[in-house]
């Protein structure tokens, strides 16, 4: 099952964006995995079917230096910001 997951450079920016997305979007708070960063241990799990609201409202917010990933078994994909070639 297909999910995203979006980490965070601090506890203090984590717990921004899950302030700013609470009550406007459904997620679960989750331990960051360890193959994706070691820097802030809290991430957004989103479910795919609400991973286009959550993630133009993310853009929306003051929020600064987060990071997008999906996440299939696993297969990890950084899809934001878009890495450059």
């Amino acid at each position: 099952m297909k999910y995203y997951l979006i980490t965070f450079p601090s506890t203090h920016s984590a717990m921004a964006g899950q302030s700013y997305l609470k009550e406007k979007v459904k997620f679960m708070i989750m331990p960051t995995l360890r193959e994706i960063s070691s820097s802030c241990g809290i991430s957004i799990r989103i479910l795919q079917e609400d991973f286009l609201l959550a993630k133009s409202l993310m853009e929306q917010s003051d929020i600064k230096g987060y990071q997008i990933y999906a996440i299939e078994g696993k297969q990890i994909e950084l899809i934001f910001p878009i890495e450059e070639k």
